[in-house]
């Protein structure tokens, strides 16, 4: 495992801190977990790193993707939470039918891109593929415009990864507003491609990955989700929510073949 060196070298801690982060990798085997965490004051900066913990069983149910909550003790973490990203005052979205678990291989399918033309998910095969769903009249600037923030980030950190953004709102989002979108950004467009298409396509895209939407007063009320495709064209990570950090998405990306 490439983190290794930082796990043998890890001070000890005389007391526990409570830490919040994304799992990037799980070693069962070993009873090690990397994680992407935040700064734990007077401690350490904001990093990836590997931790073990003290029963293997906490690591049952963990995938990357996921963000937890955890009692640090040096190397050591205890009492893994996790994170479940909350819709509004704790509301809970059920997850649609066909959503697909990590592991899974994802499907094919075949959108329209900001220039006209065909793009499918195949397409990337032999690359690890990103992808989000925005719509670009989103009024939310910690929604859309974050993630979309995040994938002007990752593609320049992680060039050889192509990034996939799917809009919600296809009706309006036409491919030339796309491409008028993704200037804002100023986008790898050769490694970035915004996608529209039929609506009730794109709606089961994002069901594979546990996307909900609808519209509501004049906006799309939506979950959001990232996923990670491995070059094999498996899911290897989904992140809910927008509330991580870009740094954390480079990490979970750069850790995925």
């Amino acid at each position: 495992m490439k983190y290794a060196a930082f796990l043998i070298g890890a001070v000890s801690l005389a007391a526990a801190h409570r830490v919040e982060g994304l799992v990037v990798e799980v070693e069962a085997a070993q009873g090690v977990v990397v994680v992407a965490h935040q700064p734990v004051k007077g401690y350490m900066p904001a990093m990836t790193m590997p931790f073990r913990v003290s029963r293997a069983g906490e690591l049952a149910g963990l995938a990357p993707g996921m963000r937890i909550r955890f009692k640090l003790s040096g190397s050591h973490i205890a009492e893994i939470q996790i994170v479940k990203a909350d819709f509004g005052e704790g509301v809970r979205i059920p997850e649609p039918a066909n959503k697909l678990h990590v592991g899974d291989l994802v499907p094919d399918f075949e959108l329209t891109d900001q220039n006209g033309q065909p793009a499918r998910l195949s397409d990337s095969r032999g690359t690890v593929t990103v992808i989000n769903f925005i719509y670009t009249r989103c009024p939310m600037p910690d929604v859309c415009p974050r993630l979309s923030a995040n994938f002007a980030y990752l593609s320049r950190k992680v060039p050889q990864a192509r990034l996939l953004t799917i809009t919600l709102d296809p009706a309006h989002d036409t491919p030339q507003v796309l491409h008028q979108y993704a200037a804002r950004f100023n986008s790898r467009l050769e490694h970035w491609r915004f996608l529209t298409g039929e609506e009730a396509k794109i709606r089961g895209i994002g069901g594979l990955f546990g996307l909900v939407y609808w519209p509501e007063d004049g906006v799309i009320t939506h979950t959001s989700t990232t996923a990670i495709i491995d070059s094999a064209g498996r899911l290897r990570a989904l992140v809910e929510g927008t509330s991580y950090r870009a740094d954390q998405l480079v990490s979970l990306v750069s850790a995925v073949r």
